[in-house]
């Protein structure tokens, strides 16, 4: 079949990847090692980095604001690793979001070379992400096992809840990517709704501490399902909510699958633009 009836496919999003897998990936790790090029600790800092951050969480949340996440919890590093998981989950998409305005505009090369697949560009910056997200899921589970001394083992799920959530990042920035080649103030907006999202979030309060008339507009937002099944699985032990997986899953493709054939459809101009 070829490329350009693939993408008209149902299975477009996922032959987007799998077909430039070996692309994205060389792409990806040419990204990570040019991040940390020429400083003196190089692919270290991105261990530090998430480390100095739950350190500093756990510092001021648990012993300077004495914050507890649960009304009976008496472990100053509870809210500290609990709050990690939201940060995390939400750097993940705020990465590639604030990137995703520029990722056709910063690359004007790509766009005259005809046989260059543009529409793999949102996946090698998720996967740019992601590499950092990883690295911090490590810290984060040494974390867990020091504070409850073991490791739920519901964690396997971790992946199955982050695929959908994966998924509807790389629509979003499919979108994202094309109008910032026609609306050059879209990268500026980008800072602010990635606050909204995760002020909008469970990501330093649970959701017990919203009120009930809020609650649906908090679920409307796309981290809401991710961390609270993330933190779930990963610190409580519970089972994932296999219904709303499905409904999330359901909609990010279809979101995904939107914004992958308006690239598509729009591409064709980002040379005029450009």
């Amino acid at each position: 079949m070829a490329t350009s009836n693939r993408l008209r496919h149902p299975l477009a999003v996922l032959y987007s990847l799998t077909e430039n897998w070996h692309l994205i990936v060389q792409f990806v790790k040419r990204e990570v090692a040019g991040r940390y090029k020429g400083s003196f600790l190089g692919l270290f800092w991105s261990f530090i980095t998430p480390l100095l951050m739950l350190g500093i969480y756990t510092f001021v949340f648990g012993y300077v604001f004495k914050s507890k996440w649960r009304a009976d919890s008496t472990n100053p590093v509870e809210f500290a690793v609990v709050m990690f998981v939201g940060v995390l989950t939400h750097n993940l998409i705020s990465e590639c979001l604030t990137r995703a305005p520029l990722l056709v505009v910063g690359n004007p090369n790509y766009v005259k070379k005809v046989v260059f697949p543009l529409e793999t560009l949102p996946w090698i910056a998720i996967g740019t992400a992601l590499f950092h997200m990883l690295v911090a899921g490590v810290i984060l589970l040494v974390a867990i096992f020091l504070w409850q001394g073991h490791i739920p083992w519901t964690v396997v799920f971790v992946p199955v809840i982050l695929l959908p959530y994966l998924v509807l990042i790389a629509g979003l920035v499919w979108f994202l990517a094309s109008f910032g080649v026609f609306m050059r103030d879209l990268g500026q907006v980008m800072g602010i709704v990635s606050s909204l999202l995760m002020f909008l979030a469970p990501v330093f309060y649970p959701m017990t501490s919203v009120p009930q008339a809020l609650r649906p507009v908090i679920m409307l937002n796309p981290l809401t399902f991710v961390i609270d099944e993330f933190r779930k699985v990963a610190i409580w032990g519970g089972q994932v909510d296999w219904k709303g997986w499905l409904i999330y899953c359901v909609v990010a493709y279809a979101i995904a699958t939107l914004g992958l054939l308006w690239f598509q459809k729009t591409r064709k101009g980002f040379a005029d633009v450009l």
